[in-house]
């Protein structure tokens, strides 16, 4: 599973070659696409209707070929913007062994359509922020869940899983809880992945990432941010650090990666809150 971001412009692109893949590809326009030729299976469709927001299932198993050349209309926007999500169909079937789900055979949707899906739309563009930060900036840890997420969403809403088994799966049993916690102390600056914590803890990912959170009252990657503020509150409050060796400290990239994350979730930058605490 992986993100792609895509800008380009039509009059560059012409016309695909044929893409073939055990696996889906969901996009998200982040602008109005303007429509154009899709063909599955050598069988002509036209895309139409890609409205900035607008989500669209493709299944790579088709042999899709994309006629990108510059439309005939009056418009003189040929441009395109896209997040893309990868997901095999190994990946799929994953989600349904663990739910305890018949295997997906095939996602519903239509070859040239778009659905209006918001919550795939909201997950996609979450990416769009880590897709565009320095390498350095990037969460493996925020990327893995929100590839989870927008799985887990796909499966069940055009997949047909059910997740009756995923309840009541429990909390953490207390050795499993102290060694997640121990993991992303330890590496508070993101590196960590969900299948990491998950097989350390000798459960699938999405059992983990259930039973982490009816344990802790929140996601890994939430706890794990709300670690590093506290880390970071701590050693405002009681070293002489500067703020730039206060964020390496705590697995930022930067002294203004840091003040970005501080001042989301405080409300003030990590100076002011250090001249307020020793007040």
């Amino acid at each position: 599973m992986g993100f792609v971001e895509l800008i380009g412009d039509r009059n560059s692109v012409g016309i695909s070659e044929p893409v073939r893949d055990d696996a889906y590809m969901i996009a998200v326009q982040l602008k109005k696409c303007p429509d154009f030729d899709l063909y599955a299976e050598s069988r002509a469709y036209r895309h139409e209707g890609f409205v900035a927001g607008a989500v669209a299932i493709y299944d790579l198993r088709m042999d899709l070929v994309y006629d990108l050349r510059p439309s005939k209309s009056d418009n003189p926007d040929e441009s395109f913007h896209a997040i893309d999500f990868y997901l095999p169909h190994t990946a799929l079937n994953a989600l349904a062994e663990d739910a305890r789900s018949p295997i997906i055979d095939e996602l519903r949707h239509a070859p040239a359509g778009v659905v209006h899906d918001p919550v795939a739309a909201n997950l996609l563009q979450a990416m769009a922020p880590t897709l565009a930060a320095k390498p350095e900036e990037r969460s493996a840890l925020f990327v893995d869940h929100l590839a989870m997420a927008l799985a887990y969403h796909v499966a069940r809403s055009y997949g047909g899983m059910n997740d009756f088994a995923l309840f009541g799966t429990g909390r953490l049993a207390p050795w499993q809880e102290r060694l997640a916690k121990d993991m992303l102390d330890q590496r508070l600056d993101g590196s960590i992945s969900l299948g990491e914590l998950a097989a350390a803890c000798e459960l699938s990912v999405r059992h983990f990432t259930r039973a982490f959170r009816e344990s802790v009252g929140a996601s890994p990657i939430a706890w794990q941010r709300q670690r590093r503020i506290e880390k970071a509150k701590g050693l405002l409050a009681n070293s002489g650090l500067g703020v730039a060796d206060i964020a390496s400290t705590c697995g930022f990239a930067d002294q203004s990666h840091l003040t970005r994350v501080f001042q989301s979730l405080v409300g003030i930058g990590p100076s002011a809150w250090r001249r307020v605490y020793k007040q």
